[in-house]
């Protein structure tokens, strides 16, 4: 059976053992260890006989005997490198015992009178010899001047209150510390220890309290927690009374929103992608005005003629462009559910209704509303944005100045926001429509603009694709006051 290496280690000198002796308790020591604990390898008075492992005294006149087994299985264990191997492999940062003759054993303490590193049998040896009891034993320690006076290489056992340092006994009689506060380092120490007990005690109470406190903050955490549970159910149950109520106003409500969202990023990407031609097209003036400044001066003169017949064509342009009006619509005419810009060109369905729309009696219960343009003569021209609404219906009607007597006029006809003329769009499906004539539309593609041209004087109202300037519909309309 294999033999663990703690079996056969002494437990004083923390080696293999030399020579076991084995106590009638059971415990081995090496031979030397025990007698320098015993103090049996001196002419003086020996020792007590105790076991230093178990601490019971034994007869005084005991025999030590070699534990013949044990020795037997240090010697196989030795052969078979069990335990040498390691020995040997001791890393060089261990210190080894200063005292020990015959073999070296690992120290445990350092004695500051001897300087001296101590094993464990020759730590107890310093504490049980009268002679070496006053030494001054510490952690061991390769640094042991460390622990000493720097200026007279004694060792500290006074302390000075007034530089909160320890000295030695020469520097209170010659050094620096001279009349000096000086105690003795014990009883430093133990004012140390006292203020570490007292501010343990302090640290003891002030712990005390922050565990009542978080006591208290747990509970309050408890009945938040229940509280907000509570709150929960009540409310979850109050909207689960109303959920039936409002679950076609809160769809209705997100499909706007979706709406509005799809249609308000389609008119970002248009108005994106007509900058960047605008930038284009004025990158390419750049590259042509730059190349025409490195040409000849007859070339140039020639450039300078193309630079006048372009910039002419565009003010013809936008003459043109200037044909078309701007349409500004009237909060004052809108549905109460309805929105209109700060700038008066566009108009977004609110589930807020407004409480001050004037002439409500007045206003069809249609979600619609009316310009603030109203014409009497000539021809006009505008465009309305519809994107992919699913619904819109774009049209003309009466303003406030046509007379119910007037010939051929209909109470309908005096009713704000009644069109009398329009275009009309339902899922996919387009129709024009005036007076009693309605007709159905064939549209290839779907129509995002709506151009709306009304000539009053012919008395006609067209409507176009103004995307594709294709015309849609012509309505030869009589008038019978002034349109908004």
């Amino acid at each position: 059976m294999e033999v663990t290496e703690q079996a056969l280690t002494c437990p004083i000198c923390v080696d293999v053992f030399t020579k076991p002796i084995c106590l009638p308790c059971g415990h081995n020591f090496c031979q030397a260890c025990i007698c320098i604990v015993w103090n049996l390898d001196n002419d003086s008075e020996a020792g007590p006989r105790f076991c230093p492992e178990c601490q019971i005294f034994l007869p005084p006149d005991l025999k030590l005997e070699i534990n013949t087994d044990l020795e037997q299985k240090v010697q196989h264990s030795s052969t078979c490198g069990h335990v040498r191997e390691e020995a040997t492999s001791v890393s060089s940062s261990v210190v080894m015992c200063d005292q020990c003759i015959e073999r070296s054993s690992v120290a445990v303490k350092s004695c500051l009178n001897c300087d001296a590193s101590l094993c464990s049998a020759h730590t107890l040896h310093h504490q049980h010899r009268e002679r070496l009891r006053g030494h001054t034993l510490i952690e061991l320690t390769e640094d042991m001047l460390s622990y000493k006076c720097q200026e007279h290489g004694e060792v500290q056992k006074l302390f000075c209150q007034d530089d909160q340092a320890a000295v030695c006994s020469l520097c209170v009689v010659f050094g620096t510390h001279k009349s000096h506060r000086i105690i003795q380092l014990q009883e430093a120490c133990s004012d140390f220890k006292k203020a570490l007990e007292e501010r343990e005690g302090e640290l003891l109470q002030n712990r005390h309290l922050a565990e009542c406190a978080l006591q208290d903050l747990q509970q309050l955490v408890s009945e938040t927690s229940s509280s907000a549970k509570a709150c929960r159910v009540r409310i979850t149950e109050t909207y689960s009374q109303m959920k039936a109520l409002i679950v076609k106003d809160q769809q209705l409500m997100m499909d706007i929103i979706d709406m509005e969202e799809f249609y308000t990023n389609k008119w970002l990407v248009s108005k994106k992608e007509y900058l960047e031609q605008q930038i284009k097209d004025m990158d390419s003036l750049l590259i042509e005005n730059k190349s025409l400044q490195e040409i000849d001066q007859l070339k140039l003169l020639k450039g300078k003629i193309e630079i006048n017949s372009i910039v002419i064509s565009g003010f013809i342009h936008a003459q043109a462009g200037n044909n078309q009006e701007t349409i500004h619509l009237d909060p004052d005419t809108a549905h109460p559910n309805l929105e209109v810009s700060s700038n008066l060109l566009e108009v977004c369905w609110s589930k807020q209704s407004r409480q001050d729309t004037k002439d409500r009696e007045l206003i069809s219960a249609e979600y619609s509303i009316l310009a603030k343009e109203s014409f009497l003569s000539g021809s006009h021209y505008w465009e309305t944005a519809v994107w992919e609404k699913p619904y819109w219906l774009i049209g003309l009607s009466y303003g406030t100045n046509t007379q119910a007597g007037e010939k051929n006029a209909t109470p309908d006809c005096i009713v704000l926001n009644k069109a009398f003329c329009y275009i009309y769009h339902g899922n996919g499906q387009y129709l024009v429509w005036n007076g009693s004539e309605e007709t159905m539309l064939a549209v290839e593609r779907r129509i995002q603009k709506i151009g709306i041209c009304v000539e009053i004087e012919k008395g006609t109202v067209s409507f176009y694709d103004a995307d594709t300037s294709k015309l849609l519909h012509l309505f030869e309309v009589k008038f019978l006051g002034p349109l908004d």
